[in-house]
């Protein structure tokens, strides 16, 4: 279910709408949040518009990510296709670019290699833009989930060994341990938990928003490196040296 979708549910409920059987329907991570809820008594309609809240943060930057690193490898593929494109355009022109590559050794060495360089630019490209991770979707849902439920009450020992399972199947499992870390903490201090765990859960979403638009701001001076490194050197060994060498042998032949 989208963030809407769940918004949507916890009106229902709270208009007291019983005709579904289960609300949650084939959703199994909605199902298990309701789970958790009927376990510790701690108001459905409330865990439901926790839980949006952080999806909603969640689904924009795992957008975010999603489009820079799609933009990076459209980029790629372009810088990569440039020396094909110019070498039809030479074609066209009568510079015979294809033929001087693909007539004697010393074209043969010129297509090797910037093939090779073309290749090894994609790559390192590709690797630049997979450095962009898209964070999971659950990111601090799980210290949502329980802030809000020692907000209004306890959680017992069955519901820990739940709410750990449920962390491990969405991918936030580690969360768990700065949980207990946390409430072990405010036991010490007196402090109220639940307003420690949701800042906890706060601060991770942060720090996970900053290091992947970090990483967005940082690839296209990244990607400058294989351009200079790899897809240039490809396109002059592929495009420039041919032409010249084609408009040279042509001349040489019309002069003789």
């Amino acid at each position: 279910m989208t963030p809407t979708d769940l918004r949507r549910l916890a009106a229902t409920l709270d208009a007291g709408v019983t005709h579904h059987d289960d609300p949650a329907g084939d959703d199994d991570f909605v199902a298990e949040i309701l789970e958790i809820a009927r376990e510790t008594g701690a108001p459905r309609t409330r865990i439901l518009r926790v839980v949006a809240d952080a999806l909603d943060a969640n689904i924009e930057l795992e957008r975010e990510a999603a489009i820079a690193a799609t933009s990076a490898r459209h980029s790629a593929f372009v810088l990569t296709a440039l020396p094909a494109f110019t070498l039809i355009v030479t074609e066209l022109f009568g510079m015979h670019a294809l033929g001087f590559l693909l007539g004697g050794p010393i074209g043969w060495l010129c297509l090797a290699v910037g093939l090779g360089a073309s290749f090894g630019g994609w790559m390192w490209m590709d690797r630049l833009r997979r450095r962009i991770a898209a964070p999971s979707p659950a990111t601090g849902i799980l210290g949502d989930v329980v802030a809000e439920i020692l907000s209004v009450t306890g959680i017992r020992a069955d519901v820990e060994n739940s709410l750990r399972a449920s962390g491990e199947r969405w991918g936030v499992g580690s969360e768990w341990t700065s949980i207990v870390d946390i409430r072990a903490t405010a036991r010490e201090t007196g402090i109220p938990v639940s307003g420690l765990i949701r800042a906890e859960s706060h601060e991770r979403r942060r720090l996970t928003r900053f290091t992947v638009r970090e990483a967005i701001e940082r690839l296209p001076g990244q990607m400058l490196i294989p351009l200079g490194v790899c897809l240039f050197p490809a396109f002059v060994v592929l495009t420039v040296v041919p032409a010249v060498a084609g408009m040279a042998q042509g001349f040489f032949r019309s002069s003789s």
